[in-house]
């Protein structure tokens, strides 16, 4: 496993103008390139702390390492917490108790989208105020992974390595960074923009192809 992109920290600009309370875009295009030597030493010292996630799951702990054992949405609060669902409507409810301030973020962004006509595909714009999140599918359905803390996530910590297909940052500021892990080769990194959704078998991967299926870790 490699480390990350030749940036300090992801990105900070927004790809399309944006305030606090916008959706974010349904189409946006992400930047690519790959991660330096030194970039990639420095994050590989991250990636060696990581841990298998230990998520509750209808009352229970479950090793998400391990597998998803029926679950199909996976928050990690601001508490750094982990909290797994049956639906991802399920999930949605449940950040009204665990993250208030973020649950009214989201309504907020869900009624300015409205205004604004900005408002992106329903599943996109489940993706809460505050929040990155990752799709099993391309047209941002199947399982969910979102968290709101910044770090690097090993993907293979959660069972969701070479897996993701469609994510999004809603967020006014940082965006994050993807790459593909390559043994003895420079990493791949694809940069997603805050308040973008984007379509990874749409983004370009830097040798040829596309980003589907090839999201290893990533740094917000």
């Amino acid at each position: 496993m490699h480390a990350l992109s030749s940036r300090s920290s992801p990105p900070c600009c927004a790809l399309t103008a944006g305030t606090a309370t916008a959706a974010p875009e349904p189409s946006a295009t992400p930047g690519s390139g790959f991660a330096t030597q030194d970039k990639e030493a420095q994050l590989q010292q991250e990636l060696a702390k990581s841990k298998p996630i230990i998520a509750t799951y209808k009352g229970k702990k479950i090793d998400l390492s391990q597998g998803w054992q029926g679950t199909q949405a996976c928050s990690e609060v601001p508490s750094g917490e982990v909290f797994c669902y049956d639906t991802v409507a399920q999930a949605g409810r449940a950040l009204a108790a665990l993250a208030p301030a973020v649950e009214k973020n989201r309504k907020n962004a869900g009624v300015a989208a409205k205004e604004t006509g900005r408002l992106g595909p329903t599943a996109a714009s489940d993706c809460a105020y505050g929040w990155v999140c990752l799709w099993e599918h391309s047209n941002f359905s199947g399982r969910r992974l979102q968290w709101s803390a910044k770090g690097t996530k090993q993907l293979s910590d959660w069972s969701f390595r070479d897996q993701a297909s469609s994510g999004c940052v809603n967020r006014d500021m940082q965006g994050a960074l993807v790459y593909d892990a390559r043994t003895g080769l420079p990493d791949p990194y694809m940069a997603l923009g805050n308040l973008g959704c984007y379509d990874f078998t749409k983004a370009s991967y830097p040798t040829g192809g596309n980003w589907n299926d090839k999201a290893d870790y990533m740094e917000m």
